[in-house]
């Protein structure tokens, strides 16, 4: 498992592997032990799993969740069941194609940016845009037009000087929309990158990891991971390392945090659930947590600081199946 194992308590991967969650399991052998090809044995078991059952049976004839298509951005519209697919690791077919077409079609606004109502540019922001691309990648639609301009939306928004000042946050530097964007970045395709993008990037870069945080008072809520993610400091960690930041002098303290509240067994608790679908219960071990703890530790020593997740470390593009996986760890 490499060196970062040492960084546990205690090796978690038998308890991840363990059949009662074919989704945990599945990634456990493609993102932490380097398997698929035992991986694609349990995608069967994926399929059968009640809740995939039960959120596939609940898509109408149009392609769409939920009770109103043209408002997809609900737990359980269309995008909140199509983030759970990606999530539990179903295999992109004609269902989940239309799905991400219905989402796209009530979205997108014209600008490229994605709303909880199209029509209305003032309700787009980078953690309603960049969030959701690795999804979009992973579902198949990396080379979509719509999706290609979403891209671009990201770079341009968040290249301006403001970028980050939000009315939610105080006007100060929102986190939560730096994690969000580079979300989508990390996964940006390799003819779309630019200095323009890499400078983006590092300035993002550079807010998560020079914030003035306070764990014990405004950001306390960060040490609670949970399922599905929320924003949180695990959240940061994952996309500044999928950006190449795991080696920075400046992540190794928030690090730290996030190693301490593992237990001995080397498992992490389920800190917050939703309500919708409550995946996991609160205060108890997480497979869901532990499992992405563990894809932050396999990715962080992987690329030197400033080189892409979606490149290698002499700046060849990486296959298909390579990016996807990219999506997969920036997502989950």
């Amino acid at each position: 498992m490499g060196k970062w194992k040492s960084l546990l308590k205690a090796n978690p991967t038998d308890w991840l592997l363990e059949p009662d969650n074919p989704s945990v399991r599945y990634w456990t052998l493609v993102d932490i032990l380097n398997r698929p090809a035992e991986a694609q044995e349990v995608r069967a078991a994926i399929a059968q799993h009640p809740l995939v059952q039960e959120l596939l049976a609940k898509q109408h004839p149009s392609g769409d969740w939920g009770d109103d298509e043209t408002k997809p951005m609900t737990a359980a519209g269309t995008l909140g069941v199509l983030g759970l697919l990606y999530m539990h690791g179903v295999e992109p077919d004609g269902r989940t194609a239309v799905g991400c077409d219905s989402f796209l079609r009530f979205c997108q606004n014209e600008c490229g940016g994605f709303s909880m109502v199209k029509t209305r540019r003032s309700g787009i922001f980078p953690c309603t845009t960049g969030v959701h691309l690795p999804m979009l990648l992973y579902f198949g639609l990396g080379d979509d037009p719509r999706v290609r301009q979403a891209f671009e939306f990201v770079i341009k928004d968040m290249a301006r000087g403001d970028a980050l000042d939000c009315g939610c946050y105080q006007h100060r530097d929102c986190l939560w929309g730096a994690i969000a964007a580079l979300d989508g970045l990390a996964v940006l395709p390799v003819d779309m990158r630019s200095s323009e993008s890499r400078a983006v990037v590092r300035r993002l870069a550079d807010a998560l990891l020079d914030a003035e945080y306070d764990f014990e008072g405004e950001h306390k809520r960060w040490l609670t991971f949970g399922v599905p993610r929320v924003w949180d400091l695990l959240s940061a960690l994952r996309v500044l390392a999928a950006h190449g930041y795991g080696q920075d002098p400046r992540f190794g303290p928030l690090l730290d945090l996030v190693l301490a509240r593992q237990d001995e067994q080397g498992r992490w608790l389920c800190g917050s659930v939703s309500r919708t679908w409550p995946l996991e219960k609160r205060n108890r071990p997480s497979k869901w947590v532990t499992l992405g703890a563990l894809r932050l530790l396999r990715r962080m020593s992987t690329f030197g600081r400033g080189e892409s997740a979606s490149e290698d470390t002499s700046g060849q593009r990486l296959s298909g199946s390579q990016t996807a996986s990219v999506a997969r760890f920036t997502r989950r």
